[in-house]
């Protein structure tokens, strides 16, 4: 199968992570790149032998590129699947997937109307930890689901750089609930199901610019309710669990194990898991897609769809109240 031709926008830590990860996969060629300064354009077309975009209009007047990696911050991100679903490119973009529904329904309707491929980043889901607790699920050890919970927290608030977008409580409300917890919601969505409600309750930062710590409780379509913990102010912690009227799962350790408990059981037992790299996993899938071959597990809907999540806990945290996810739909 023919690489994809692939142009880079945001070509920071995590815009050369996904760069790695696709030339690993085998199916891209990186042809362009384009960045706001100079250097970290040249730096990066030095890096990966392509040429250096000097804005987003040239990387994607590229004849060559059919496709583009979005890493840039999620506050432009509407803006800049817009202009690549006008150019006919397809568009993979890290999460957050936008900063409001308003720009996450208007970027899926340009990318609908412009018939290209979007896939929202959210590889987790992938995790051998989370595919295995999706097994268990799919055939029936864990019953009735009844609880689901979550606790996404990394200590990146001691060493994060000043001018990180992540201090910036505008463009993350929630403190890091933004960047790490969305991750979980995707993956109670994978698990579970549409979330109908959620409260949020946050501890307000003190010596920082965000919030502290977040917590949200959800109540789910299915009836389950669930969880979620997250904090940039703590060690490292990603864990999920989930408990049913058969059996309980917990995946630690970032999704590299997972623990089966049958009902009646103290102790539960560790469960084989397949190694796997998600985002190099969730690119072959990209890639596989703007060949024409399926869709994306996460495409523009689904990233969407974390984001309502998003917006209706910031109003929970707002106005003290439940918040009925649906009220924010669009």
């Amino acid at each position: 199968m023919d690489k994809v031709r692939l142009g880079s926008v945001g070509l920071g830590r995590w815009g050369r992570l996904l760069a790695d990860a696709a030339l690993e996969s085998g199916r891209y060629e990186v042809i362009t790149g384009f960045a706001r300064t100079p250097e970290t354009r040249q730096e990066f077309a030095e890096a990966y032998d392509c040429r250096a975009a000097a804005s987003l209009d040239e990387l994607l007047s590229d004849g060559e590129v059919e496709a583009v990696f979005i890493a840039s911050a999620h506050d432009v991100h509407r803006e800049q699947i817009e202009a690549a679903a006008a150019a006919g490119k397809h568009v993979f973009v890290e999460k957050p997937f936008t900063l409001s529904v308003a720009d996450g329904r208007a970027a899926v309707d340009a990318a609908t109307a412009a018939g290209i491929v979007l896939q929202v980043g959210h590889q987790r889901r992938r995790l051998p930890g989370i595919r295995g607790m999706k097994a268990l699920i799919d055939e029936g050890a864990i019953g009735d689901i009844q609880m689901l919970e979550a606790n996404h927290s990394l200590p990146n608030g001691f060493t994060m750089p000043e001018q990180a977008w992540r201090w910036n409580a505008d463009q993350s409300p929630l403190g890091s609930m933004t960047s790490l917890g969305i991750h979980q919601i995707e993956t109670f969505h994978y698990l579970v199901g549409p979330i109908a409600t959620v409260s949020a309750q946050t501890r307000v930062g003190r010596d920082f610019s965000i919030d502290e710590a977040t917590g949200l409780l959800f109540e789910f379509e299915s009836g389950a309710i669930g969880t979620l913990l997250t904090s940039f102010f703590t060690p490292w912690v990603v864990r999920v669990a989930i408990h049913g009227t058969d059996g309980a799962a917990t995946s630690d350790r970032d999704g590299a194990e997972l623990e089966y408990k049958a009902r009646g059981e103290r102790e539960g037992v560790d469960q084989p898991l397949d190694p796997v790299d998600p985002i190099v996993d969730q690119l072959v899938e990209f890639a596989d897609a703007v060949r024409g071959d399926g869709t994306p597990e996460v495409g523009g809907e689904e990233g969407l769809e974390v984001i309502t999540v998003l917006e209706a806990a910031v109003a929970s945290a707002q106005s003290g109240s439940s918040v009925a996810v649906a009220d924010h739909r669009r």
